[in-house]
């Protein structure tokens, strides 16, 4: 992230030139070239949670602006002595494992959330074509449960 100088603003590094965002830039050289524009429009903070997800290629009725950044996130969850002992007798009576369950949603929940604050960062509205893989690496009596989400992030255009 790179701070503008004119508006006082942390921007993506990409929108910032020479200390200038984009937005300040293109404000000032209408200003100098005595155009009569009002002062870029004062914009309130993007907070992560309001970024769309996706596993879909667009968001339905809205027009992609442009691609902003591949994002990605990783969530792993070590098995304790006790959740492996539970899963074992599960494994051997039957049924479904509501601990590792549990913990397979947090991990989700977790790179999702986390899908979303770095697409904010990045200054994007979305993240698009969102994928969930999920793994497991197994060393001797321990092991870690993985979570990993990728996507791609995306401005969206402003609808007039």
């Amino acid at each position: 992230m790179a701070y503008c100088r004119e508006c006082k603003q942390e921007k993506p590094n990409y929108q910032v030139q020479l200390g200038v965002c984009d937005e300040c830039f293109n404000h000032i050289s209408k200003a100098s070239s005595g155009a009569s524009t009002p002062p870029p429009p004062a914009t309130t903070p993007f907070e992560w949670h309001q970024v769309i997800l996706t596993t879909s290629m667009d968001v339905p009725n809205r027009r992609i602006e442009r691609i902003v950044s591949i994002v990605a996130t990783e969530a792993a969850l070590g098995i304790n002595v006790f959740r492996d002992i539970a899963n074992n007798w599960r494994d051997f009576l039957g049924g479904r494992s509501k601990s590792s369950q549990n913990a397979l949603a947090e991990a989700r929940a977790a790179c999702l959330n986390e899908l979303k604050r770095e697409a904010a960062r990045l200054g994007a509205d979305a993240v698009i074509a969102v994928d969930l893989d999920y793994n497991e690496i197994s060393a001797a009596a321990n092991g870690i449960v993985f979570v990993a989400a990728t996507g791609t992030a995306v401005k969206l255009a402003l609808e007039a």
